[in-house]
């Protein structure tokens, strides 16, 4: 059935039991509710989930959070406020929490821009001190920012298996947005399902619309990535029409974790290592490396750096060029790098990687296209945790110009 230009973002009244009470499309409740049925593409393990359900009638405080990239951050709508995982969250509270929800806390660690990689760096700082402990209840989403690799696999699965080792009790569950380039859900379907992980998949229900002209492209995203309101609100109905499965079904047995990773060199257990390093296991010398870069990437919910401890090169710094040296003993050590926004006073130059003694990577922090957005890169990665030494110096032509570390995280 064809629709309006315009979505109509209404109340159409009480769905099926099986659906959650609102409806974005001038569709009948049975077509949107197929339509959303038909986005979920397994149910997984509900023993977790059931078991969270059950705390949230309680009233018992139970922890959600959610990461991703700008599509979970809120991106798209007028207010990100009105993002799938806001939408989420106060949907949860509403059908299942006692009162007015004030047992349920919400964290919503989108980062616009970044991708799994960096999400598994981020995960402690930024979902488990956020949310004062590990969550009850994640929510996973960089389907549009991974770019299909086998990287990008297995740090998806870190952040998964990491937040299961951590909290037995920790319900996790992905979501895989769609962009008008497709997403990369044929990547983690797999991992998923090794961890029996429900989840939900936009890319062939919303393609599918599309070709059949339910919608139009311009009416589901404001642009190649970020979803309308009403798109965002479909995501949200997809997430509770999942649960509202979980919920009525049977319950299975206990969810264990894995013994074995899908996928290897393991990823999980990443520490980050900090400027005012406190970890033993980490020695720095910041040469040059001095400074505090105060216009990294900044969260919407607070409107501040979501990396205000970092390391910046000197700018004009006197001829020498004393590198930043580390030793640390690690399997894997991700490096990530700030991208100048295009445009501004200060010139950020090239920065030469090397590990014990041996170039591996040459970084360009001042590129065409930046907007101070961070760019993470493996730059060790091995199976067994070795003692290694790194050392970052700017590379010939680009002494006197600048260059920022945003963050480094390494597993053992």
């Amino acid at each position: 059935m064809k629709i309006k230009k315009a979505f109509l973002g209404v109340m159409l009244g009480i769905m099926s039991a099986a659906m959650v009470q609102a409806n974005p499309f001038k569709l009948s409740d049975s077509n949107y509710q197929a339509m959303v049925e038909n986005t979920i593409v397994n149910t997984g393990n509900n023993a977790r989930m059931k078991a969270v359900l059950a705390k949230i009638r309680r009233g018992d405080k139970v922890k959600v959070a959610a990461i991703g990239g700008s599509v979970t951050e809120g991106a798209g709508p007028a207010k990100f406020t009105d993002g799938y995982a806001y939408q989420f969250y106060r949907a949860l509270k509403a059908k299942y929490a006692p009162g007015d929800g004030s047992s349920i806390s919400f964290n919503n660690a989108g980062l616009s821009g970044t991708g799994s990689l960096l999400g598994i760096v981020r995960y402690d700082q930024d979902v488990v001190k956020v949310c004062g402990g590990a969550p009850d209840l994640l929510i996973i989403e960089f389907a549009v920012n991974d770019n299909g690799d086998v990287l990008c696999q297995r740090s998806f699965e870190a952040i998964m298996r990491t937040a299961m080792l951590a909290n037995p009790e920790c319900a996790v569950i992905a979501i895989y947005a769609v962009a008008s380039y497709g997403n990369t859900s044929a990547q983690k379907i797999p991992v998923s399902n090794h961890y029996a992980i429900p989840h939900v998949n936009m890319l062939e229900v919303v393609n599918k619309a599309i070709a059949d002209k339910v919608f139009t492209k311009e009416q589901y995203l404001t642009d190649y990535a970020h979803p309308t309101y009403e798109g965002h609100q479909f995501m949200c109905d997809c997430l509770m029409a999942l649960i509202d499965k979980m919920d009525k079904a049977a319950k299975d047995s206990e969810q264990h974790v894995p013994a074995s990773c899908f996928k290897e060199p393991a990823l999980y257990g990443m520490k980050r290592i900090f400027p005012d390093n406190k970890d033993a296991n980490v020695k720095i010398e910041r040469g040059d490396f001095t400074e505090t870069d105060r216009n990294c990437q900044t969260l919407k919910k607070t409107n501040t750096s979501d990396f205000p401890e970092n390391w910046k090169k000197k700018l004009n710094a006197k001829s020498e060029n004393v590198p930043f040296k580390m030793e640390l003993t690690c399997k894997s050590l991700v490096f990530v790098y700030k991208v100048q926004a295009s445009g501004s006073a200060e010139k950020f130059g090239n920065a030469e990687i090397y590990v014990d003694g041996r170039k591996v990577a040459t970084y360009d922090g001042g590129k065409s296209g930046g907007w101070n957005n961070c760019e993470p890169n493996i730059i060790i990665d091995e199976r067994k945790a070795e003692k290694h030494t790194v050392m970052v110096k700017m590379a010939p032509g680009s002494e006197k110009l600048g260059f920022t570390i945003v963050a480094m995280g390494y597993t053992l």
